[in-house]
């Protein structure tokens, strides 16, 4: 098999897009030739056009006014309970645009604020598997999708504004590779300041559907320090060629990914997972001649069970993956440090019997999966990290119009997305369903002075109550290496700052900061009692 030498960093073509939401129509362009890349700068009017809202169908409301078919939902929620969800609008079987739609009341009402269509990036027209996630701390939902007929730029991604309702521009961007072709699936997530797009596409001609991993900073999307930016799995540390239906997730600890991959007649689901530690990952350190924590190659893998169309998601030290077996939703958990190697655990429990196209939301300890059976949308709830499921929640209103394919179903924190065909086209529907309120720690900040503070944010919706914390700092350290605490209670949505205290020392220190079961790194340098 072909090896992949070190970094195995594209040569690119890059376009950049500035969308905009102004009621005067304006373009203004400009090309730049580098030495291995192409940029072009745009200004183009949003859609902001308000869908009608079916209040007699209470719980589901059509969002996709297309008259054609529409697929592929994907979810965020913001800081402020804004949902937002990104489709496939088919115009014909060669034109599918991704709008960007929004609700600020819970699913009643929606607007669409954005129409993304890939001819803005020189592409065919045809822009398909889209994924959305929000960054809390930057206050961003950053979408991916492709463009697989595209000539080059096949790999779509934008920057909104998490304020999406007063959002006056969006920053779009595309990417493709010298070596790359057949570009088949997409899918993206985030750490607290980088932005993830994953594809599988063919590279050189000889390794088919494989992954390929970018790493970008908002907002001039530039690689992260240290990073070559674009990887390549050359299958070095798993078979996970060739790899579909791809979905990833990031908790406080990492990031993953999981995937759908065939070996012979048998299909089963794979993981690559990271840490979201941005220390290390911009460290610079090497293993096999690559990027030891930013190039997907080297990310432990993990073979998570036989089965296919999976769906991850993960929350403060956990992570759940649901699938389907023999015609079964399962459900594999795992703890999961910050680690390189996190060793994972699987625990498998059952979900649902004669069921297909499972999705899953974690928050805290408790997890929410739906999915489709006998045409009908179903939810169940958790409350210990996938180990056991609850009652079955009906939550279509028309009997047996759930459209039961791959890709169809999305959760998120305050409802469900997925396609419908009651009215003869496939329509994207919301429900509205709420998982049980939970705390969720995050590590907002860490930084320096007279000793090191971190801020730490409660993003659940409920209080947290005795988190137990540590500020542990390794380096030429004399006085002030460690101190620890405990949060009494923190309210959904309130930060509090915790201190280091005096420290003494010099030279280079690396400070971790664990909360709960966040974890987060930062390099300072030490200079006697200042932390710079």
């Amino acid at each position: 098999m072909e090896k992949i030498n070190k970094r195995k960093m594209l040569v690119i073509g890059v376009l950049f897009l500035l969308l905009g939401a102004s009621t005067v129509i304006g373009v203004s362009a400009s090309n730049t030739n580098g030495q291995n890349s192409v940029s072009i700068q745009r200004t183009t009017p949003a859609i902001q056009k308000d869908i009608v809202a079916q209040t007699s169908l209470v719980g589901n409301v059509k969002i996709s006014p297309n008259a054609g078919n529409d697929y592929h939902p994907r979810m965020a929620t913001t800081a402020t309970g804004t949902i937002v969800i990104v489709y496939e609008e088919e115009a014909d079987i060669f034109t599918k645009d991704m709008p960007v739609v929004y609700s600020p009341d819970n699913g009643q009402t929606w607007t669409q604020q954005f129409l993304f269509n890939s001819v803005d990036f020189q592409g065919s027209g045809l822009l398909q598997y889209p994924d959305i996630v929000y960054n809390a701390p930057n206050d961003l939902l950053f979408t991916v999708a492709i463009d697989p007929n595209a000539d080059q730029y096949n790999n779509e991604m934008y920057l909104i504004p998490g304020d999406i309702a007063t959002a006056t521009a969006a920053n779009g961007y595309a990417i493709s590779g010298t070596s790359s072709s057949g570009y088949w699936d997409c899918a993206g997530t985030c750490t607290n300041n980088f932005f993830l797009s994953l594809t599988t596409e063919d590279y050189s001609g000889t390794l088919l559907q494989i992954l390929g991993l970018g790493w970008f900073t908002s907002p001039d999307f530039a690689y992260p320090p240290g990073l070559g930016g674009y990887y390549y799995d050359g299958q070095s540390l798993l078979h996970m060629s060739p790899v579909s239906q791809l979905e990833m997730s990031h908790s406080t600890n990492r990031v993953f990914t999981v995937g759908e991959v065939i070996v012979g007649s048998d299909l089963y689901v794979a993981m690559k997972s990271g840490t979201a530690d941005e220390a290390l990952i911009t460290s610079g350190e090497q293993q096999n001649g690559m990027d030891k924590y930013g190039d997907v190659e080297q990310m432990p893998a993990a073979f998570v069970g036989f089965g296919s169309d999976p769906d991850v998601s993960g929350s403060g030290s956990n992570v759940c993956v649901v699938y389907v077996r023999d015609g079964n939703v399962m459900c594999s958990r795992s703890s999961c440090g910050a680690l390189y190697e996190t060793g994972f655990s699987w625990q498998e429990s059952t979900i649902e019997t004669g069921a297909s196209t499972p999705a899953v939301y974690m928050q805290g300890d408790n997890a929410i999966c739906a999915y489709v059976k006998g045409g009908n949308l179903y939810a169940k709830l958790s409350s210990d990290d996938g180990a056991t499921w609850g009652t079955a929640e009906k939550l279509n209103d028309v009997d047996g119009t759930v459209v039961d394919e791959k890709g169809s179903v999305c959760v998120d924190k305050l409802g469900v997305a997925f396609e419908d065909n009651r009215n003869g086209n496939i329509d994207i529907y919301f429900a509205a369903k709420k998982g049980a309120p939970s705390a969720e720690l995050v590590i907002e900040s860490i930084s320096g002075g007279v000793g090191v503070s971190a801020v730490v944010k409660n993003t659940g919706d409920a209080a947290a109550t005795s988190v137990a914390w540590t500020i542990s700092s390794t380096g030429t350290i004399f006085v002030g290496k460690e101190k620890s605490g405990t949060i009494a209670t923190l309210a959904p949505g309130a930060s509090v700052t915790i201190k280091s205290g005096l420290m003494l020392g010099f030279g280079s220190i690396t400070t971790t900061v664990t909360v709960g079961t966040a974890s987060a790194s930062k390099t300072f340098k030490l200079l006697l009692i200042l932390v710079k």
